[in-house]
């Protein structure tokens, strides 16, 4: 799919805000609502827009600690990669480049729970090391790169 202007403008505002009115989408990105109700529609429809999330404090609900876990693996990461779906504490899963095979980023309640789901980990029969590092505080995490801002 051509992206252009009018659509990175539409993905820029709704990054901003996924709840915002199609009125106040199509203000922001100067076209008129039934433009941006159709140009919206096709970028999900192109899978450009893949679904619509809150965002949610972690520390809030109880979960005080991020941690980032590298994984060195004997055989595919491919069978690695199918069972960390089976992980819910998981938040992100790389296949990566170096020395680690995977990085997960994962969110627990304490390192008590940190311990238990590593552990866990070690029991996967393709996994040969984790290595453990917890996140003292986040700087930044999970932000949207404005495509307005983009130089293509």
């Amino acid at each position: 799919m051509d992206i252009d202007d009018t659509d990175r403008a539409l993905v820029d505002a709704l990054m901003a805000d996924g709840r915002a009115s199609i009125q106040a989408l199509a203000s922001e990105a100067g076209v008129a609502v039934e433009t941006a109700d159709r140009r919206i529609e096709a970028l999900e429809d192109a899978g450009v827009i893949e679904g619509y999330t809150a965002q949610v404090d972690y520390d809030e609900l109880g979960y005080d600690v991020t941690a980032v876990v590298r994984l060195r693996v004997g055989e595919s990461t491919e069978t690695v990669g199918e069972t960390l779906g089976d992980y819910p504490w998981v938040r992100s899963a790389y296949e990566v480049t170096g020395e680690d095979d995977c990085i997960l980023v994962g969110t627990v309640r304490d390192t008590d729970d940190m311990h238990g789901k590593v552990a866990e980990l070690l029991t996967e029969p393709t996994v040969r090391s984790v290595t453990v590092d917890v996140v003292l505080d986040t700087v930044r995490a999970g932000e949207p790169i404005r495509l307005g801002d983009s130089d293509d």
